[in-house]
């Protein structure tokens, strides 16, 4: 009975500090983007557990290997209930956790903190105006064509632009549902009212050629938050999705250095990989893609000529309304008696 009654002691005390260590360590909650899915976030996710970080790669309901219909079905609520379930869940096991999302990730992960006591935030490519003709557009299309295949990804780097698509095409996500596009567009005002809430440090990384989200919302992000610790990093080599593009080694250790700043002010020490360690893990090059005949190129670079043509416009046109409501206003004021 002795022997017995000692072996529970010690599997008690060794359970007793195993919590003590978890409950010592810093945790991150991954989200990503509309449309996204577990992928986008994967290099990152391995980065930062070599860095010595318990790491959540959260799947927004909708998303993934799920039905596409399941994205009709759910609204922003549900996003946003998905990843604070998580945050709460890492907080029992964490001192310190933060929330890193990418382009609808990361309004999730802002609006999120404006609410919850988080460590850190960490928002890349983060929409929170987007243009302003876009959602009567998409209420009225998604009467007409409630769903639209996507031949374009927003990926400079070809090998990783192709490594992506070809994901996206094994898991059956190469369609976009309207409403899912309309659900972020009519979060949007919600985040805006909610962003001077955001009190935590927050790290807001753009990219300055993102065809998706104008960088200009990064900036309006930036200044937004009420922050007394902020950040805006602006990458110039890569699209929309910085995660896989040419500059994602830098967003990996920006957003590490920052976590493990933050973490060591709080008193919680980060142990794991240096950065060329954890990169040689998580960093793997991308195949490069396959030669394709020459009508095939033909036809990709036509599709892909006129979806960058379409964001350019949609860029174009919300300038002009700017500018032309703004010389509206001026004379207007001039005119008034």
């Amino acid at each position: 009975m002795a022997s017995l009654f000692s072996t529970s002691a010690g599997l008690s005390e060794g359970r007793a500090m195993e919590v003590t260590r978890r409950k010592e360590e810093a945790g991150v909650v991954l989200v990503h983007g509309l449309n996204g899915s577990r992928y986008d976030m994967q290099e990152l996710e391995s980065y930062l557990r070599a860095r010595g970080l318990q790491v959540v790669n959260l799947l927004l309901p909708g998303h993934g290997e799920e039905d596409i219909a399941r994205l009709v079905e759910v609204s922003w609520r549900d996003w946003v209930e998905a990843v604070r379930s998580e945050l709460q869940a890492l907080k029992r096991r964490c001192a310190a956790v933060f929330l890193v999302g990418h382009s609808l990730g990361g309004a999730l992960v802002l609006y999120v903190a404006a609410q919850e006591a988080v460590d850190g935030v960490v928002a890349m490519c983060a929409p929170l105006h987007l243009y302003s003709w876009t959602l009567p557009f998409i209420r009225l299309a998604r009467r007409l064509v409630p769903r639209i295949r996507w031949a374009w990804e927003d990926i400079r780097d070809p090998a990783a632009r192709y490594a992506y698509s070809r994901e996206r095409f094994e898991q059956s996500q190469q369609w976009r549902v309207l409403v899912a596009i309309e659900n972020l567009l009519e979060f949007l005002p919600h985040l805006r009212q909610a962003l001077p809430a955001v009190t935590a440090p927050a790290l807001i990384m753009v990219a300055r050629h993102d065809h998706v989200v104008p960088p200009r919302d990064g900036l309006a992000i930036y200044r937004q938050v009420s922050s007394s610790e902020k950040y805006l990093v602006t990458f110039h080599r890569s699209y929309h999705l910085i995660t896989k593009d040419y500059d994602r080694e830098e967003v990996f250790e920006k957003t590490a250095a920052f976590i493990d700043e933050q973490a060591h002010k709080r008193g919680v020490i980060v142990q794991g990989e240096n950065h060329q360690q954890a990169w040689q893990q998580a960093g793997k090059p991308f195949a490069p893609p396959p030669v394709l005949g020459l009508q095939t190129r033909c036809w990709r670079w036509c599709q892909q000529q006129w979806q960058l043509t379409s964001m350019r416009a949609a860029q174009f046109a919300q300038c002009f309304t700017s500018w032309a409501a703004l010389v509206y206003t001026q004379t207007a004021k001039k005119l008034k008696p």
